[in-house]
Parts: C-alpha cells; structure tokens; sequence
C-alpha cells in the first residue's frame, strides 16, 4: 500500500509547466525517429526503404532535412492540455481509488494514471490525428498548410467524427498497456533486490525505460492500426504527391 500525498515543494502550474518543457525536448529529440514509426506502420515506406535509418534518408532527400520534424509543433502544443487534463483526471481517480486512511495501492495508482492518460487523449484526440497526417504528408506539395488548415479541412471534408478515427483503438491500446507497467512496477523489488525507496537514480531511470519498453510493445500493435485508420481516407493523396 501506498500512502497519497501532495508534492508541497512545487505548485500545480509549476507541474506542469516542468512536464511540457521536459516533453517538448524530448519530442523534439525523438521526432525523426517517430517519423519513421508513423510512416512504416502506415505503408508509406513500403517498398522504398527498412529501416527508421533508411526512411528518414528517404525523406531528407525527397523533401530536405526540415521534413524529418513533421508534425512535432503540434505534438509539442498538444503536450500542455493533455498534461493539464491527464493531471486533473489522475487526482480525480487517485480520489476515488484512495480509502479512508489515504493510502492507495500500487495496482490502483497504475489503473488510475493508465485511465487518466485514456481521458486526456480522447480529449485531445484530434490533434494526435492532424500529427499523423502531417506527418504523411509531402511536405513539398502539402495538403495542409497547417495545424489550423488541417483541423478544418478534415472537419469540413469528412465530418466531425473524422477527427477522432482510430481513437477506439487508443482505449483498447490501455488495457494491454495497463497489464504493462503492472508487471514491470509489481516485480521492482525483486528485480533490483531491495527496496523501492532505496533505488539509485540509476536504477529509477533503467526501471522507467523498461517499463516503457514493455508497455508499448503489448499496446504497439493498436497503435499501429490506429495510424492506418487516421490517414486511410487520404493515404493516396499524400503518396501521389
């Protein structure tokens, strides 16, 4: 069991303000790379190169360096609401979850963030959406000139609802993902062979990338069907130009 308690030494804007900052770094680091993901797991790269190495060669050439960053401006202003909401969601949960003495167990801490983080991208849906698109995208002969340009194109074009295709993948992407970090967060101390409070800021940073290895492996292939359906009505558009 674990005892709730509210982190006094920032405030809650201060939170989040750190999150989104640390997000946006680690998105911009990371873009190329997750570039290469959407477009494979799509098709786009199909036939044409393997690899995430060859894909963004690919894409430098075709459409110059600028383009292996597609799409992170809206994955970096997606961050703030979507941390802003997955916090509120997450003490609302935390809430509900916590008994009469304010302890809380780990099983619940770990369903209360998996269905905080469930709330957030279904608020923020739409802009994960227009990312993928613009990452598909030729940047040189662009369908959208933007983030603004894409949101209504796409809702004057093909509805409302166009908007938030794929996003029921995202919630049955949570249970695997959930199952996840239950098994890797349950098995800490045996695997460190001490306890968790006594964990080097090593091991914390190794515990943390191997439970993000092991969550997005069982949730991958959601993720994965989740692109097609984002960009199937407008794939060969993107890859005609």
């Amino acid at each position: 069991m674990a005892t709730w308690r509210r982190d006094g030494r920032l405030t809650g804007s201060q939170r989040l303000l750190c999150a989104g900052l640390a997000g946006t770094l680690s998105l911009s680091l990371t873009a190329p790379l997750e570039l290469a993901t959407v477009l494979a797991q799509v098709g786009v790269a199909r036939g044409h190169a393997r690899g995430p190495w060859a894909i963004g060669r690919r894409v430098w050439r075709a459409e110059g360096p600028r383009a292996l960053w597609k799409g992170n401006g809206v994955a970096c202003l997606r961050l703030f609401p979507c941390s802003a909401v997955q916090l509120a969601a997450y003490r609302k949960f935390v809430g509900l979850f916590t008994d009469d003495s304010g302890h809380i167990s780990q099983q619940s801490s770990i369903v209360a963030g998996s269905l905080a983080g469930i709330v957030s991208t279904i608020v923020t849906y739409p802009t994960d959406l227009i990312k993928t698109r613009l990452i598909v995208q030729n940047m040189l002969e662009p369908t959208y000139k933007g983030i603004f340009h894409a949101f209504s194109t796409i809702y004057q074009q093909e509805g409302f609802l166009a908007l938030y295709r794929g996003v029921s993948l995202t919630v049955l992407g949570a249970l695997p993902f959930s199952v996840g970090s239950l098994l890797v967060y349950m098995n800490l101390e045996k695997i460190w062979n001490r306890p968790r409070d006594q964990f080097s800021l090593l091991q914390n940073f190794t515990t943390v990338c191997l439970a993000a290895a092991v969550t997005q492996t069982l949730s991958f292939p959601f993720d994965t069907v989740k692109r097609k359906m984002q960009v199937r009505r407008c794939l060969e558009v993107f890859v005609g130009g």
